[in-house]
């Protein structure tokens, strides 16, 4: 196993141990199954699509659903039309790309070429998109919710046809839900998010090989 591959691995055992211990905790002073079943959700799929793995879509579209849901709960709206288009970029682009591009050992095929401007206007538009809908409904922290949710339009176009440079904007996007969830006092989340930006890291290094 070569050293970058060892970093890879122990990155991914550090959010998975963080992530467990606090849940464990915070369900001992409160059971929440919703965000405790989300935040396991999105951390092991995480780690399969680090890992180029295909399941990951099983899990990742799970954690969509249960996302949207507690979203709407909280009142962040935009982040519930971003579950929605989460969902829907796996199911048209991220499997149909996992399926068609693989090299001779079956494993997907990854790109590392950064394009500032695709990842400009996909960021804009996600800003835009996302503020005047959570504006429409009167949601939570408009400004904030609609910056995070461009960067993760962003982040999810350019990873669903396989480029690295998503996985950078997922560390960004993840710091920015870890103060949105702070706000609402949901620890879980915060710790989730937390867990996937470290695994983000981790498929950074292992899809720009």
């Amino acid at each position: 196993m070569t050293n970058k591959k060892k970093i890879i691995i122990g990155l991914q055992v550090v959010a998975t141990v963080y992530l467990l211990g606090n849940m464990l905790y915070s369900n001992l002073q409160a059971f929440d199954l919703l965000s405790t079943a989300m935040g396991l959700l999105g951390l092991f799929g995480n780690i399969l699509l680090a890992h180029k793995k295909s399941s990951t879509f099983a899990l990742n579209m799970s954690n969509n659903v249960l996302g949207g849901i507690l979203s709407f709960q909280n009142g962040f709206f935009a982040e519930v039309g971003m579950n929605i288009i989460y969902f829907l970029t796996q199911a048209v682009q991220g499997i149909p790309y996992f399926k068609k591009h693989k090299d001779e050992t079956g494993e997907v095929v990854t790109k590392s070429e950064f394009e500032p401007i695709k990842i400009i206007t996909y960021i804009a538009f996600g800003t835009l998109a996302m503020g005047l809908v959570s504006k429409f409904f009167d949601g939570n922290m408009v400004v904030l919710d609609s910056i995070q949710n461009g960067i993760a339009i962003g982040a999810q176009l350019r990873q669903m046809n396989g480029n690295a440079d998503g996985w950078l904007l997922w560390v960004l996007s993840n710091i920015i839900n870890i103060i949105v969830w702070a706000s609402v006092g949901n620890w879980i989340l915060v710790a989730s998010f937390a867990a996937y930006a470290i695994v983000a890291v981790s498929g950074y290094l292992n899809w720009s090989e």
